[in-house]
């Protein structure tokens, strides 16, 4: 396959900002329609589809000119936060496609192309400086679709403000679940886990008033939960992260991250 030809920046459909004054709130419905075309079932995303996709354009247009001042709550805003650096990585994605890794977009997490309530951002700055540190929910880590086959799944309907803490419960324990990025050995006496996990674990822990183990507990299938309620001593190991793409349209080689690859719907217990 043919690698797409990287700057020292990524591309994105909008490189400048709206003229015209700052808009008050965006349309939703816009990127729900682009989820539904193009995320299927099991997450994987159709990249071909979005190529000519003028409601993903409209969204991008209207979150740089929107004006995040006029939020009127927390929820509202931290939706808002996750869709924008939801729809960016679609974007991102589909103007370098084909390619075969996150890894291929130079500058993919760092590089100021997100144009969003009149300022540029970086994917980065979305994930740490404003909702790490501005929100300090953890759920939220859950949330944030990085486009790779190790990232949680893009779900197929935006964040909302009113449903928002129902979403976020369903995405993590959904994440928790699938055995393809965390699993419990019960042999072995040890949880692996997301390397999302090791980066936010600190934040977790504090979540839960106690361990990182206190916090998977909360969220994990009920055996999983059970067995750490069992034994404090679980011992927690990391996975290692896949950046090849999670695409619909093309099967890249892919070399798996633990075995088994295939998804057990007992949440990951062996």
């Amino acid at each position: 396959m043919l690698l797409a030809s990287c700057g020292t920046v990524p591309k994105t459909t909008i490189t400048s900002f709206p003229e015209g004054p700052p808009i008050a709130s965006v349309d939703d419905s816009l990127f729900a329609r682009v989820l539904e075309r193009a995320v299927a079932p099991d997450g994987a995303v159709s990249y071909s589809e979005l190529q000519s996709d003028t409601d993903l354009t409209a969204y991008l247009r209207q979150i740089a000119a929107v004006q995040t001042d006029a939020f009127i709550s927390r929820s509202e805003l931290l939706a808002f936060w996750i869709n924008v650096h939801n729809a960016y990585v679609l974007d991102m994605i589909r103007k370098a496609w084909p390619i075969h890794s996150i890894d291929d977009i130079s500058g993919f997490r760092y590089a100021n192309v997100v144009l969003a309530g009149g300022n540029r951002y970086s994917l980065d700055a979305i994930e740490h400086a404003i909702i790490e540190k501005q929100f300090r929910e953890p759920r939220a880590f859950f949330a944030l679709f990085d486009g790779s086959r190790s990232s949680p799944l893009l779900q197929r309907v935006p964040y909302t403000e009113a449903n928002l803490s129902e979403e976020l419960d369903h995405q993590l324990k959904s994440f928790l679940a699938d055995s393809t990025k965390n699993y419990l050995d019960r042999r072995a006496n040890t949880l692996y886990l997301s390397k999302i996990f090791e980066t936010y674990s600190s934040d977790l822990a504090d979540a839960a008033g106690g361990t990182l183990a206190d916090f998977v507990r909360d969220f994990a299938p009920p055996s999983m939960a059970q067995w750490i309620g069992r034994h404090h001593d679980v011992n927690i190991l990391y996975l290692r992260y896949d950046n090849t793409i999670n695409t619909s349209d093309i099967e890249p080689t892919h070399v798996p991250t633990h075995y088994p690859t295939r998804r057990r719907e007992s949440g990951g217990i062996r």
